[in-house]
């Protein structure tokens, strides 16, 4: 701004007398100025602010008008309802849970017509979801961190706490029943008689008269509801057979209370279990010897899992509509001490079972010897050199074929050895899907172990005999999958195999006879992978970057003439999952970058179509590796420079966490007391 004071503005000069006043008079309009701006700055904000409020309130207009003529308010009822079930979680997940949160209350907060909406839809309310609370034990199991604990006090306040809990269950399952009116239901139940979520704690034992007097409540009105149910998924911990079992009621049902039961799911824990170290080792049976469960012998029975002790899965006390099942689920189960129990049947009793069922499309059976396993916790190392492995009786050679003509999918857990008998007594015309599997313990062959210590059936986990074929100039291997490949791998379209140590060639040699593959799975290292000389978390898989090779196809590149040379396995591999990779394992199974983008791009180039279609391969749609090493390169980002189309393909990669560094300095200075400063003064 000018001023006849500019020159000698921010320096040293001293104004005289005669020129103060006038100065002051400079300043004084300036101040006037400034009150006069900030009068117009107050109009302008003034302005700014009813026109904010005037925009804020035209939004507000426009919204609540939109709302008039969104597409969801022109949508019928019954439409609108099929959209508030597409909005409802499975019944396992926590979301499920029956609280303010659950989308069906929420649904109904949001106005009136979508409330009276809501009610009018019972199948919003017909996924009844309890889970019943666990005590918390460790005050009473650590006593001398506790030493003040009164038991009495203590167990008195958590049987209130638990009395509440189970009130608020049994209200809004009063409310989701009603609601529900007369609607097929679905329950997802999880409860313990115990008093610590299965372990018996002498301390505790007075609150199970309050969690049996819960149970009652909750029991008594879901069997009201029985005529109801159409799909349960029970996990109890119960005691067997025992007349003061309030979840038994649950499980003692019979086919007439249950008239359109299609599907069950039962997990027991038994809480027998919680023995005396000394007389671990034995299955406890008697308090299960009669435990025949009614519920799941309606005649509308369609889907059935069990994981129950051995004593209530026999085939004795199963009175199952067997020729009625589609889906079959047979495991074995864990003790609450976290111990396995016995398999539930031999290669022979799954024989008998399969004939019973000729109209099974989905199976899941764990095979075994018929023993009980008489480990607690974790298996005892295998010394070496190797035990001769425990063999799974095979199948009676004179048995007549038994023929599922639906079934076309199967699942075997060898508790153990191998179930390669029971290949050749089945026939499977519409088997496409496949797993196999073994426990996942891992072990590692003694030093030196080589095709010479191969028994019939291998070792834990076996991988089977070699042998050198002259014909064809290699060696074969016998393994756990080949009998089955054999006879099915001509319609087998999809593989998930768990082997721990299979050689990498037997591996390959089973996937020759899977022309048809489309989706490969592996979730076990070869036994190339064992490098005892390593440490645990260093050991890899040397030859997995070989095993990528087999599935590449060779591509010669002529100008615009493409050519795949024969030879490449699973030409029609579309989804592959080659992964152990966990923190916890010994070993991996895992890759170099360079060996997943050769294998990617080869793929690619030979599902090209300018490739004859004769010798084109399909085009992977998914894949999921682990690496051998922290992340060097962009995966994705190299590909799509080597033209490779992302478009309708997922990559999953699992890395490794990158090493830490060794810490040579500190980040904080060390302190020195000041009596230790003293003696440098």
């Amino acid at each position: 701004m000018d001023s006849p004071f500019s020159q000698y503005l921010d320096s040293g000069y001293s104004p005289s007398d005669a020129e103060i006043p006038l100065i002051k008079e400079l300043i004084q309009q300036r101040v006037e100025d400034i009150g006069r701006i900030d009068i117009e700055i107050k109009d302008v904000e003034d302005s700014l602010t009813a026109l904010k409020a005037q925009r804020k309130a035209n939004k507000v207009f426009i919204r609540k008008h939109q709302a008039l003529i969104s597409p969801i308010k022109q949508l019928p009822p019954d439409i609108l309802s099929a959209v508030f079930l597409a909005c409802l979680p499975v019944v396992k997940l926590r979301e499920a849970s029956m609280t303010r949160n659950h989308p069906a209350v929420v649904i109904s907060h949001v106005c009136r017509q979508w409330r009276q909406l809501a009610f009018d839809t019972p199948l919003l309310w017909s996924r009844i979801r309890l889970i019943l609370p666990y005590v918390n034990p460790e005050p009473f199991y650590h006593t001398y961190q506790y030493p003040a604990i009164d038991e009495t006090d203590v167990n008195e306040k958590i049987a209130v706490l638990f009395d509440s809990a189970i009130q608020r269950l049994y209200d809004a399952a009063t409310i989701w029943l009603a609601r529900s009116k007369g609607c097929p239901l679905s329950i997802f139940m999880e409860a313990s008689e115990g008093s610590a979520g299965g372990f018996v704690i002498p301390q505790m034992k007075t609150l199970e008269g309050s969690i049996l007097k819960g149970l009652e409540k909750l029991v008594g009105l879901l069997r009201n509801e029985s005529q109801r149910w159409e799909e349960v998924r029970f996990k109890f911990a119960i005691r067997g057979n025992m007349p003061e079992s309030q979840l038994n009621r649950l499980l003692f049902l019979t086919p007439r209370d249950v008239p359109i039961l299609r599907k069950a799911s039962i997990v027991i824990n038994s809480l027998d279990s919680i023995v005396p170290m000394h007389v671990v080792g034995l299955e406890i049976t008697n308090s299960w010897d009669g435990f025949i469960m009614g519920t799941i012998h309606g005649q509308a029975l369609e889907s059935l899992t069990l994981a129950c002790p051995k004593a209530a899965t026999t085939l004795k006390v199963l009175r199952v509509n067997w020729t009625g099942l589609t889906e079959l689920s047979l495991r074995p189960y864990k003790w609450v001490s976290g111990r396995k129990a016995g398999t539930h049947f031999t290669a022979d009793e799954a024989l008998d079972l399969l004939r019973l069922c000729p109209n099974l499309e989905r199976c899941n059976l764990a095979i075994g010897d018929g023993s009980r396993d008489p480990g607690f916790g974790t298996p005892p190392p295998i010394p070496s050199p190797l035990p001769a492995p425990t063999l799974i009786t095979p199948v009676q050679d004179d048995r007549p074929v038994c023929r599922l003509p639906y079934l076309h999918s199967m699942t075997l857990r060898e508790d153990s050895g191998r179930t390669d008998s029971l290949a050749s007594a089945l026939d499977l015309p519409s088997l496409r899907s496949f797993t196999q599997t073994s426990p996942g313990v891992w072990l590692r062959p003694p030093l030196g172990f080589g095709t010479s210590h191969y028994g019939p059936g291998g070792y834990y986990g076996g991988f089977g005999a070699s042998h050198y074929d002259p014909e064809e100039g290699r060696t074969r291997y016998d393994s756990p999958l080949m009998g089955w490949v054999r006879r099915f791998g001509h319609s087998i379209t999809s593989i998930d195999f768990n082997h721990v140590g299979t050689p990498q060639q037997a591996v390959e040699q089973c996937l020759e006879e899977l022309p048809n593959l489309i989706s490969l799975t592996i979730r076990s290292p070869f036994l190339e992978s064992w490098n005892t000389t390593l440490p645990a978390r260093e050991r890899t898989s040397p030859g997995c970057d070989s095993f990528l090779k087999k599935l590449t196809p060779e591509v010669i590149e002529d100008g615009d003439n493409v050519t795949v040379c024969q030879g490449c396995l699973c030409p029609k591999l579309e989804n592959l999952v080659l992964s152990s990779f966990s923190n916890s394992a010994p070993i991996q199974l895992v890759f170099s970058e360079v060996g997943v983008l050769e294998f990617l791009t080869g793929r690619a180039k030979a599902s090209l179509s300018t490739v004859p279609e004769v010798s084109r391969v399909s085009k992977l749609r998914y894949v999921g590796v682990g690496f051998e090493k922290p992340q060097v390169m962009d995966l994705e980002q190299e590909l799509t420079r080597r033209g490779f189309n992302l478009e309708e393909f997922v990559g999953k990669w699992s890395y490794p966490p990158p090493s830490r560094p060794h810490l040579y300095l500190l980040n904080q200075i060390p302190t020195i007391s000041d009596s230790a400063m003293d003696g440098f003064s």
